[in-house]
C-alpha cells in the first residue's frame, strides 16, 4: 500500500497564493425514508472540518409518506438541502441524477437509511488526498432493532455472514475491490459512464468493477465511520438477500474477471445441500448428508460465537436462523438470476 503522507495539505495554493478550496454535494437517495431522513440530514449538516462547504441534494423516488415534509421542514432547505425528483425511484437512477446535478467537484453519496459520523466527510477527503483513490469508503457498522435486527447486525459484520467482505469488519486501512459508500470526483465518474442503470440493485460493486478496470484504486478507511441500519425481521432480510443474489449473477455476466468466491458460496451451499438431501432419499445412507451435516456445525459454531461477542445468549440462538436465511436466500437468487439473465451479445 501507498505511504500515507499525513503532512500533504487538504487544499492547495493557487498561483496568486488563495485557496482553492474543495466544494462537495452530499447525495442522499430517499424513498419513504421519514423514519431516518432527519437524523441523515442532521448528520450532513454536522460535518466538521472540512476546508468549503457542502451542498446536500435529497434525490426522492417519488416519496408517499412523510420524507419531502421533514426535508422541507429543516431551516436549511431551499439553499443548502434542495430535493430533485427521480420518477424512476430506483437508487441506481438517484445517483445518476444526482451526479449530474452536483455542483461540487467531489460527489458523496449517501443512503437515508445510515448514519454518518460528523467527521465523514473530511477523512474521505483526506483519504482519497493521500491516496490517490478513485473511491473511498469506510466500514459499515450494522445496527438493528429487537432480537431479529441484532442478530442480523451482527451477522453483517462477522465472516460467517459475510465472508472477507472487509468494508464489514476490518481494522486496518488497505485497498480493496469494493467499499461501502462513495466518495468521488464528480469529472472521473463522469468519464467512466456513471452508474449502470440496468441494475437496480448492486450499481455499486458494479461500478467499482469499471473503476478498477480502468485502473483505478479503491481505498478503504475504518476512520470512515458509517452506521447502517439493518433489516429486522427474516421477511425482509430474505427479500433483500434474494435480489442481492439475482442482480449479481447479472453483473458477473458483463464482469466474469472479477467474481470474489464469497459471491459463489451460498449458491454452491443451495446446490450441494439440495443433492445431498435427493441422494439420501434415495440411498438411505447418512454419508450422504454430509454437506447439510457439516453446515449445521457451521450454525453452531457461529451461534457460540455471537453469544461470546454480542454478550447475549437470544442473539446467539437467533443467529442460525439469520445466517440461513442470509446464505439461502441469496444462493436462491443467484440460480434464479443464472437462469433469467443472459451475456449481452455486444
Amino acid at each position: 500500500m501507498k505511504q500515507a503522507d499525513l503532512s500533504k495539505p487538504i487544499a492547495s495554493l493557487s498561483a496568486n497564493g488563495a485557496v482553492e478550496l474543495p466544494y462537495i454535494t452530499a447525495v442522499v437517495a430517499s424513498y419513504n425514508e421519514e423514519a431516518h431522513i432527519a437524523h441523515c440530514l442532521r448528520g450532513l449538516l454536522s460535518q466538521v472540518g472540512l476546508p468549503g462547504p457542502i451542498e446536500i441534494l435529497v434525490v426522492d423516488g417519488e416519496s408517499s409518506d412523510k420524507t419531502l415534509d421533514v426535508v422541507r421542514s429543516f431551516a436549511e432547505y431551499g439553499t443548502q438541502i434542495r430535493i430533485v425528483p427521480n420518477p424512476r425511484r430506483f437508487q441506481t437512477y438517484a445517483w445518476n441524477i444526482g451526479i449530474r446535478s452536483a455542483r461540487g467537484t467531489y460527489v458523496a453519496l449517501f443512503s437515508a437509511h445510515s448514519e454518518y459520523a460528523d467527521d465523514y466527510l473530511l477523512r474521505c477527503l483526506e483519504a482519497r488526498q493521500r491516496t490517490g483513490a478513485a473511491n473511498v469508503g469506510g466500514v459499515q457498522t450494522p445496527v438493528g432493532d429487537g432480537l431479529i435486527g441484532n442478530a442480523v447486525a451482527w451477522a453483517m459484520q462477522s465472516p460467517f455472514g459475510v465472508g472477507n467482505a472487509h468494508f464489514r469488519y476490518t481494522t486496518k486501512e488497505q485497498f480493496v475491490d469494493a467499499v461501502y459508500g462513495a466518495f468521488f470526483d464528480k469529472a472521473e465518474i463522469e468519464a467512466i459512464g456513471g452508474y449502470d442503470e440496468s441494475l437496480p440493485v448492486n450499481e455499486d460493486a458494479e461500478i467499482q468493477y469499471r473503476m478498477r478496470r480502468a485502473g483505478h484504486t479503491i481505498f478503504l478507511s475504518p476512520l470512515i465511520r458509517v452506521r447502517y441500519h439493518v433489516r429486522s425481521s427474516l421477511r425482509r432480510l430474505a427479500q433483500q438477500m434474494f435480489r442481492y443474489g439475482f442482480w449479481r449473477r447479472k453483473i458477473q455476466l458483463s464482469h466474469p474477471e472479477y467474481v470474489p468466491l464469497r459471491v459463489l458460496a451460498p449458491a454452491l451451499l443451495v446446490l450441494t445441500c439440495a443433492v445431498s438431501i435427493i441422494a439420501f432419499a434415495f440411498a438411505r445412507n447418512p454419508a450422504m448428508l454430509a454437506v447439510p451435516l457439516l453446515y449445521a456445525a457451521f450454525l453452531c459454531t457461529a451461534s457460540i460465537v455471537a453469544v461470546v461477542s454480542r454478550r447475549s445468549l437470544l442473539v446467539g440462538l437467533a443467529a442460525p436462523a439469520v445466517l440461513s436465511v442470509m446464505h439461502f436466500s441469496y444462493g436462491l437468487g443467484w440460480l434464479a438470476g443464472f437462469f433469467v439473465h443472459r451475456r449481452s451479445k455486444t
